[in-house]
């Protein structure tokens, strides 16, 4: 189930990168700084429930609910060109900053490591 989500995350992420909309870095920071964030405590639907207000989902929904008619997604994969593959591959270098995978993949599960305890915290309070 978060394998199929992410993959429409990766898959609108390669069109906005296709069409040149934005760079890797600017879709990773706008994941890690908006939902990002928010999601690793409460995930999609709470979130959304949120922005609805004192009613919640219901005017959320009400609201924003016209709004899911518009095509929103491209539901196919761009193709994998030669110039999509080389924004892709040299903007997550230029991202890396010279840092090994072995570097990065270890600083990223310290992080994890980090969050969840805190999560654990917060979680606490909110169920």
């Amino acid at each position: 189930m978060s394998d199929r989500l992410q993959e429409a995350l990766w898959r609108e992420g390669l069109h906005i990168i296709n069409e040149g909309y934005a760079t890797t870095e600017d879709l990773d920071r706008a994941i890690e700084d908006g939902p990002g964030l928010r999601w690793s405590l409460m995930g999609t639907f709470l979130t959304f429930h949120l922005a609805g207000g004192k009613t919640g989902m219901k005017h959320m929904l009400e609201q924003f609910g016209p709004a899911l008619k518009l095509p929103w997604t491209k539901l196919k994969a761009p193709k994998l060109s030669k110039k999509l593959s080389s924004r892709l591959i040299s903007g997550t270098k230029k991202q890396a900053k010279g840092k090994s995978i072995i570097k990065i993949s270890n600083i990223r599960d310290q992080y994890l490591v980090d969050l969840q305890r805190l999560r654990k915290k917060y979680e606490k309070k909110l169920r």
